[in-house]
This record gives C-alpha cells, structure tokens and sequence, in this order.
C-alpha cells in the first residue's frame, strides 16, 4: 500500500478488542468523532485465546487491540493504531491528530501523561476484595498521589488552553484518551 491509500478513508476498518473500553477506546471514539465507519469486532477470552499467537497476530503487538485495514494486514500497539486513526479521522475540518511536529509532541506527550495514570490506577485491577480495591483508588485521588497529580494537571492544561481543549483549538487524540480513561 502507498501513503497515499492508508490515510483514505474509503478503505474498510476492522478493530479488535475486548468488550470494555480500557485501550481500544481512543481509536473508537476518533473513528465515531470522525464519521469513519468501522467494525468493532468484540473478542471474549476464549475467543482471544485461539487468535492470540496465530498466524494473523501482528507481529507489533502482544496482545489487543488490533487493526485491520481493508480485510488485509492487522497492525498492532493501543497508541500507533489510536495516532493512525487520528490521522485520518477530522472533526470540523481537523484532523484528531495533528500534522504539526511541534502540536503532535504536545498531544504525545499528553497521552502518555494519561497512560501513566491510568498505569497507577491498573495496579488496583488485581485487587479482589471490593472494600480494598475501593480503597486504594480512593487513596489514588488523595492530594499528592498520582491519579490527584495527573488530574490536577490536565486541568491546569485545559485552563491554559484558549479552547478548554488539552492542546489546540478543537479536540485531538489527547482529550479522548483522557476522556476514555476518565469514562
């Protein structure tokens, strides 16, 4: 495929993942924001077991989501297929990720943000007492720890921001990430 073909598009979508949010969602909602119609093709775990380490696993990725384009290869990694269908993806005229170098360090660098705290608040998904699990994630929003640090600077992003947008005028992959991760 040419450069020319990927960001089309009137190419066909396929996007594997769970039934939950979790890392599939930024590219759902850029696809949906975008007017892009796209398959959500939703996997159980018994269903990933039989895909996971097949022939049609994508060799970047570990695991799901998956994307695949026009019935063809499948691409892997939550944060590449997210950017690729943030290209391509606009709302009101712009794209949900920007073609600026200096605009897509700011909204990486915002999306990372949002990983790492989501990261704090995935340590508590293994805790199987419901009082405990509860707990630690109220501890999580206390002053001084990281989902508190983290939250209290992407407002800090918002009200510097002319738009009330993470980074910009309009909403960028930044600001779904951060909802999704919210939501």
């Amino acid at each position: 495929q040419t450069s020319s073909t990927c960001w089309s598009t009137s190419m066909s979508y396929e996007l594997t993942y769970f039934a939950l949010p979790a890392l599939a969602e930024s590219s759902r909602l850029a696809f949906t924001l975008g007017g892009i119609a796209f398959k959500d093709n939703v996997v159980d775990g018994e269903a990933w077991g039989k895909l996971k380490g097949g022939p049609e696993h994508p060799l970047t990725s570990g695991g799901l989501p998956w994307l695949c384009v026009d019935g063809g290869k499948k691409y892997g990694q939550s944060a590449a297929v997210a950017r690729y269908v943030g290209k391509i993806a606009k709302y009101e005229g712009k794209a949900l990720y920007p073609e600026d170098p200096l605009a897509a360090l700011e909204v990486d660098g915002a999306m990372d943000a949002v990983k790492d705290m989501f990261d704090s608040v995935g340590k508590t998904f293994a805790i199987q007492d419901a009082a405990e699990k509860i707990a630690a994630r109220k501890k999580l929003l206390e002053e001084g720890q990281p989902v508190h640090t983290w939250l209290t600077r992407f407002s800090k992003m918002a009200e510097q921001s002319s738009s009330g947008y993470l980074v910009g005028d309009s909403p960028t992959l930044a600001d779904l990430s951060l909802f999704a991760s919210l939501n």
